[in-house]
């Protein structure tokens, strides 16, 4: 062990003193690098004041040759510049001569235009003139006979009119008075017809029980006979009646034992003759010139609201009757 400590000291001193051997050989390096760079730094800064010593002397001398040679230019572009104006002055002069020239021709040219408008202005407002005075007498001729044919046609039409009406109004009267007499016809007719029932009635109820009539049929014979009475005028029969009180004379044999027979005239009823549905309407709206409404035609005229609605409704169709408010009047000139 103290030999390896020995030697491994040997090695250390002399690694230490390579180590100071190499420290003074790299100073010395140094040193001589250090020497080196200032002389060429020298040498180097007095050739950099040689080449700007010159530079500097070409510089003045190139400034001083530009400078000569700008004054020159300039003298040159002076004179140039002078001359140009001089030039230009010369030729602005000789357009503004040219130019106020023109100017007075353009001026004559002018008023000689305006002289030749306000002729030619003239001559159009005296041919508008004569052209509006022509055109208004043309007018006026053309309405005056527009105005005579427009009267003349009026004329015509009013006497067509006239007698159209003339026409339409003796048709009216014609067939009013036709349907009045068809109305009074029929209704002589029912009378009749009621009468023959009334006398079938009598001789039926004399066949049957005579002169004593008992206490408790006659009163009902009275109530049966009373609505009849009263309904009769009012009724509108659509259909024939049928001779159905030839059984009573049948029943009145098998109860007497005597045989009778009613009148021929009387067991063959006549057709019953009423005044048309429309018609009565009609004539119920004409007594009341206010006008009247559904309930009252149908109560009035006693016909139920399925006929009263379809007369109304057919009368509104052929323009006799109008509708307003519920009302129903007579149209004015209307004739069934």
């Amino acid at each position: 062990m103290a030999a390896l400590q020995n030697e491994w000291e040997t090695a250390r001193q002399v690694r230490q003193q390579a180590v100071l051997q190499r420290r003074a050989a790299v100073l010395a390096d140094l040193d001589l690098n250090r020497q080196a760079r200032e002389q060429a730094a020298i040498v180097s800064r007095q050739t950099l004041a040689e080449h700007h010593a010159s530079v500097q002397a070409e510089t003045s001398l190139y400034l001083a040759q530009v400078a000569q040679q700008r004054q020159t230019m300039a003298a040159q572009t002076a004179a140039q510049l002078e001359a140009f104006t001089a030039a230009l002055r010369t030729f602005v002069a000789d357009q503004r001569a040219d130019h106020q020239e023109a100017m007075l021709d353009v001026t004559a040219q002018v008023a000689d235009l305006q002289l030749a408008t306000q002729e030619l202005l003239a001559g159009y407002q005296r041919d508008r003139a004569v052209m509006r005075s022509r055109q208004q007498q043309s007018l006026a001729e053309y309405v005056a006979e527009l105005a005579d044919v427009v009267a003349e046609s009026l004329q015509i039409i009013a006497e067509d009119r006239q007698a159209m009406a003339v026409v339409e109004q003796a048709q009216r009267h014609r067939d009013r008075a036709a349907l009045t007499a068809d109305v009074e016809t029929m209704r002589d007719d029912w009378a009749s017809y009621r009468q023959q029932l009334r006398d079938f009635r009598a001789n039926l109820q004399q066949l049957v029980w005579g002169d004593a009539v008992p206490s408790t049929a006659a009163p009902a014979a009275a109530a049966s006979a009373s609505p009849a009475h009263r309904k009769a005028p009012t009724r509108k029969p659509r259909a024939k009646a049928k001779a159905t009180p030839a059984r009573a004379p049948a029943a009145a044999v098998a109860t007497n034992g005597a045989t009778a027979s009613a009148p021929a005239e009387k067991t063959s009823e006549p057709p019953k003759a009423t005044v048309p549905t429309e018609e009565a309407v009609f004539d119920y709206l004409q007594a009341h010139n206010d006008g009247a409404r559904l309930t009252e035609i149908e109560s009035t005229l006693g016909i139920n609201r399925f006929q009263a609605v379809d007369a109304l409704r057919s009368l509104i169709q052929k323009e006799l009757i109008v509708q307003k408010d519920r009302t129903y009047r007579i149209q004015e000139e209307a004739v069934l």
